[in-house]
């Protein structure tokens, strides 16, 4: 009686599953990288928006120092204790803060237009951008005099 060999050529060897298991692995991990560019951000404010927010928090916390705000040529100047005075004014689609040195920093870009109201117990800053408007109101500083001290020391 003669044997017959039969061979299998229908299954994968050990090293093919290997392999392909390698392959499958490597594009699964580099596939959320390419969909996270394609996405649109998952934020409801847009980029301007919030940079429009983090200049009026800082805004906000130059306030604590400041002494005086004027309104001059459509440009808001705030006045500190220290009576450095700082320039803000719009620039073509900018917010522009011109610096003690004469030069100056863009704050905001993109913006359609840039207004400060003076009321009576300080500012009311305006930003429109993308159609928005967005307003915020700026205190003169309530720090009394004994207090002035202290308060040039965190500067």
């Amino acid at each position: 009686m003669s044997r017959v060999s039969i061979i299998n050529d229908r299954g994968f060897t050990l090293l093919e599953t290997v392999i392909s298991m390698f392959i499958l692995f490597a594009v699964v991990a580099v596939l959320p990288l390419f969909l996270h560019s394609t996405k649109p951000p998952d934020s409801a404010l847009s980029h301007n928006e919030q940079e429009i927010h983090i200049w009026f928090q800082e805004m906000e916390r130059e306030s604590k120092y400041a002494r005086d705000y004027s309104v001059e040529q459509n440009a808001l100047v705030i006045t500190d204790i220290q009576d450095t005075k700082r320039l803000y004014r719009k620039a073509g689609d900018r917010l522009i803060y011109r610096t003690v040195d004469g030069g100056h920093v863009i704050v905001l870009q993109s913006i359609e237009d840039f207004r400060a109201q003076p009321v009576e117990d300080g500012v009311v800053i305006t930003v429109i951008a993308d159609g928005k408007q967005y307003e915020k109101k700026l205190r003169h500083s309530q720090a009394p005099e004994e207090e002035e001290i202290w308060i040039r020391r965190e500067l």
